[in-house]
């Protein structure tokens, strides 16, 4: 089975500059992830994508101040080259259409959060971002979506993701952390999207692994297993038994195994022992 992170990592780069990216990957590494992140040390998830996309600004708060044009991918090619550097096997992580614009004020050419044209051109943005993660040699790119688990508009959002997954040549994972159960047969419909990711750690999304239609369908299932809220190190057995729950519904290669969401607000000696433990229960649990 297939391991990876969500993205972030509780080093700054501000403090650190490059080397926050390298030590980040070099812990990912030692802890026997298979797919890394760059860590995402800069910025928060919003600020990376309103500083670098045309018609967006940031002053601490993410504003849309007229029409939205292209997104710069510099930043992103950089901390993704560094981390190439350490790993061959690095994913491009991108803040979704949908959380970016509804974390945003909106002012001018849009007609407020309501006005589809806001997450298309957004999503557009995105799209141009993350193609050129792909030329540069991610091997997947991460969409991360947490407003799609607090009410967001569904038929908008799946345009405007679709718009991102279904136009690149390489694997699309679809994060959304929170509740999905009532989401998720949607979720399962949306073209381009391979792996469908979430929080499996708490109680709030284990009934999805008895769902026919995941089982039925042909999306792999991002299992997050490892509780980003608490300092607390999980126990590999218990790790284990989770992911025996999953392994006993669907495939394994359809399996890859996560944190619940980002590691970015943990001592970073107990993310990395968060990481290890995770790839054990798993290289255990595959062997069943």
């Amino acid at each position: 089975m297939l391991t990876t992170v969500i993205g972030s990592y509780p080093l700054s780069y501000a403090e650190l500059g490059e080397e926050a990216i390298t030590r980040s990957v070099r812990d990912q590494v030692d802890a026997g992830i298979d797919i890394v992140s760059d860590g995402q040390t800069r910025y928060d998830m919003v600020e990376y994508f309103a500083t670098a996309i045309e018609g967006y600004s940031y002053d601490g708060k993410s504003h849309v101040d007229g029409r939205i044009g292209q997104g710069d991918p510099e930043t992103f090619v950089a901390d993704l080259q560094t981390a190439k550097t350490i790993a061959p096997r690095v994913k491009g992580i991108i803040t979704g259409p949908v959380t970016l614009v509804f974390s945003s004020r909106i002012k001018g050419y849009y007609k407020g959060h309501r006005d589809e044209r806001v997450y298309l051109d957004t999503a557009t943005a995105l799209l141009g971002i993350a193609r050129a993660l792909e030329q540069n040699g991610a091997e997947w790119i991460q969409v991360d979506e947490p407003f799609l688990s607090v009410g967001a508009p569904m038929h908008i959002a799946r345009k405007a993701v679709e718009t991102i997954a279904s136009n690149l040549g390489i694997p699309v994972a679809l994060h959304v952390c929170g509740r999905v159960v009532e989401i998720f047969k949607d979720l399962l419909q949306w073209e381009g999207v391979t792996m469908l990711s979430h929080a499996f750690m708490g109680d709030d999304n284990i009934e999805l692994l008895d769902f026919q239609e995941l089982s039925a369908s042909h999306k792999m299932l991002g299992l997050g297993c490892i509780d980003t809220q608490s300092t607390r190190v999980e126990e590999v057995h218990n790790i284990e038994d989770l992911i025996t729950k999953a392994i006993q519904k669907m495939p394994k290669g359809r399996i890859a195994i996560h944190p619940d969401c980002g590691l970015r607000l943990l001592p970073r000696d107990i993310a990395l022992e968060k990481m290890k433990r995770m790839v054990i229960a798993s290289r255990r649990a595959a062997q069943l």
